[in-house]
């Protein structure tokens, strides 16, 4: 009887440990492919950034538009450096929770300066995207890992969406100066 519920136990064992496994692969693989989509979306705000000051436009919406784009660049930047520390320290909960933190102002700090423009009535979209998440310290690392790129895909996305209404809005503005 002992025989049979310890090879059971060790079969349990075994197969959650398999299942662990393919649980990381797949935060892994989600990982890789929010990467992907956010150099596609940096490409993007990349075009309307350099659209935007590729002609003659107020000096009011170029500084926006900078603040925009190098914000959202600085914090991509931030954020990947605390993907590799986050790395670099295993599961140490302590320091996890400090990358934590410096993940969560990094995303206050971002959102507070792009709900700076207020033309464009996106302050709630905004907020969507960059809200505070809760309690990710006590996540494993490959999954606080997938939810900074998710974070660094959500950033990108608000800067694109002030750098298209920016764009949109000199574009505009420049037909009405050549009308």
């Amino acid at each position: 009887m002992k025989n049979i519920l310890l090879t059971l136990i060790i079969l349990t064992l075994i197969s959650c440990n398999q299942l662990t496994k393919e649980v990381e692969s797949s935060f892994s693989t989600i990982g890789i492919k929010l990467d992907s989509l956010n150099k596609i979306e940096e490409n993007k705000i990349e075009k309307h950034f350099n659209e935007i000051n590729s002609k003659r436009i107020k000096k009011y919406d170029g500084e926006n538009s900078a603040m925009i784009y190098y914000s959202a660049i600085k914090h991509n930047r931030i954020v990947d450096s605390l993907i590799l520390k986050l790395k670099s320290i295993g599961e140490k909960d302590l320091e996890k929770k400090k990358l934590v933190e410096q993940f969560e102002y990094a995303k206050t700090d971002l959102r507070n300066k792009l709900n700076t423009i207020t033309e464009f009535n996106t302050k709630a979209e905004i907020d969507s995207l960059l809200k505070p998440s809760k309690d990710l310290e006590i996540l494993p690392n490959f999954a606080i890992i997938s939810e900074f790129q998710s974070g660094k895909l959500n950033s990108t996305k608000s800067a694109e969406l002030l750098l298209k209404k920016l764009n949109d809005k000199t574009k505009s503005e420049k037909e009405l100066n050549k009308n």
